[in-house]
């Protein structure tokens, strides 16, 4: 079972979400400290502009307390970032399982059905997985949460549409400018999105300068977009001359700021400015909105934008949260049968052993004489005599896992009777690794509910 701990655009505001910045470079090093507590096993982290959320589970697997690793997830966040932990929410168990799968399949998106979560949540697997902070849970529960998401993606119409952030920035500016031929735009950063916003400027006639603080970076940036590039060092200048600004640094802090903007206006003699802020945590001083003729939007206002404007893709809403309804409840159901696995495990265990320690003295002995193709069928034989053994002793264990019947011995009274006649230890030690599971009912090996309450109220990276 898996918890998740965050902060989102649901649950704080812009201003809350960029107190907490994790960088990509600084994730591994955060994950392995997290894990290192005795509650963690596993942990992976999302960081979006619109979510940081950490996805864990326990040391003990599906009999670790969910509470405790939630609390340690909440412990490590706050640590992190001072005074965030008022906002940070947590999902246990199931809830946390179907909060995952909407995620992925962006139904807890600012922008429904967009498409940029689930990669974000494939490379936040992916940084974990090379961390070595993913285990057996994590393992098979990320590439569920993957396929629902394409399911809701190919099944459904909810990504239908070109309404987006960087689409809505341009259109916004035409307001403001009508005809944006022979209007200046400044790129300041190199975010995806603000290539994208910079590239339906050009296409609308706007001319683009690029400045960074890395000069070769800033050329290479504006060869994609037909525009020149300039060194940081002329920003403010360049301010002088930009009728829309698109910001994507990832500074900590505001690159521009109330002084210099009051600067730039006086020496733009008072014609409109607008500035398109997509950083998180922001790079434009939100005062500037004071100043006569300056427009800011930060991604918030922005996505609140294209959400309203995504009524079709609300009505495919229904379909999708049933989808993710039917995956998670397979999810469930292969969650209650796994804690069957350890002692399937055990079962194999010894039968194997018993099965190929009499092959072992025999060929030791009357059979010494038989050649190797020989040996190695027995072998096999051995390894089917296992299999359909415990065929159905597999079967009878999973299904008492699942259905819970008050008409029939429970998964509990069944595996305390194995322990006794075959002399288990009382306490079966859980599977650990992904190549000793057992596979899914789908065929598949891959790698539940009650929410915490109240609600502890994590931030956010740029996408």
């Amino acid at each position: 079972m898996i918890v998740v701990v965050g902060l989102s655009h649901r649950t704080a505001p812009i201003a809350v979400r960029e107190k907490l910045v994790l960088e990509s470079a600084d994730l591994p090093e955060f994950l392995r400290a997290l894990v290192q507590r005795p509650e963690v096993g596993e942990a992976l982290l999302v960081s979006t502009c619109n979510r940081v959320e950490l996805v864990a589970a326990g040391r003990s697997g599906f009999d670790s307390d969910l509470a405790q690793v939630a609390k340690a997830c909440v412990d490590a966040l706050a640590s992190h970032s001072p005074g965030i932990a008022p906002h940070l929410y947590a999902h246990v168990g199931g809830a946390a399982v179907r909060h995952l799968f909407r995620v992925a399949a962006s139904l807890d998106s600012m922008v429904l059905g967009e498409p940029q979560i689930l990669g974000q949540v494939k490379e936040a697997y992916e940084i974990a997985r090379r961390a070595g902070t993913v285990g057996s849970v994590l393992h098979r529960t990320l590439p569920r949460a993957i396929r629902a998401a394409k399911r809701v993606r190919t099944d459904t119409a909810i990504g239908s549409g070109q309404v987006s952030v960087p689409s809505v920035a341009v259109d916004l500016a035409r307001e403001i400018f009508g005809d944006l031929s022979g209007h200046s735009a400044l790129l300041v950063g190199s975010g995806e999105m603000a290539e994208a916003v910079a590239r339906l400027l050009k296409v609308g006639g706007a001319s683009i300068v690029v400045v960074g603080r890395t000069l070769s970076r800033a050329e290479e940036l504006a060869n994609t977009v037909g525009g020149s590039a300039r060194p940081w060092t002329a920003l403010q200048q360049s301010l002088v001359e930009a009728d829309v600004v698109v910001t994507s640094t990832s500074a900590p802090h505001f690159v521009i700021d109330y002084e210099m903007v009051s600067a730039v206006r006086r020496a733009r003699r008072g014609k409109n400015q607008f500035f398109i802020d997509l950083a998180v945590p922001r790079d434009v001083e939100p005062r500037i909105e004071t100043l006569d003729g300056e427009f800011l939007y930060n991604i918030d206002d922005l996505s609140k934008v294209v959400s309203d404007s995504l009524s079709s893709r609300t009505r495919e809403a229904a379909s999708a949260e049933a989808i993710i309804g039917r995956e998670a409840e397979g999810y469930d159901r292969w969650a209650d049968a796994e804690q069957a696995t350890p002692t399937i495990v055990q079962l194999r265990a010894r039968l194997s052993s018993a099965l190929e320690e009499e092959l072992s003295r025999s060929l030791r002995g009357r059979l010494k004489h038989l050649p190797e193709n020989d040996r190695a069928a027995l072998l096999k034989m051995v390894e089917s005599a296992v299999n359909r053994l415990l065929h159905q002793p597999t079967i009878r264990l999973r299904q008492a896992a699942i259905e819970r019947s008050s008409d029939s011995l429970s998964l509990e009274q069944l595996t305390s009777a194995i322990g006794e006649l075959f002399g288990f230890d009382a306490e079966v030690e859980a599977v650990s690794t992904p190549e000793n599971a057992l596979p899914d009912s789908d065929g598949e090996s891959e790698g539940l509910g009650l929410s915490l309450a109240p609600k502890a109220r994590v931030g956010a990276s740029r996408s």
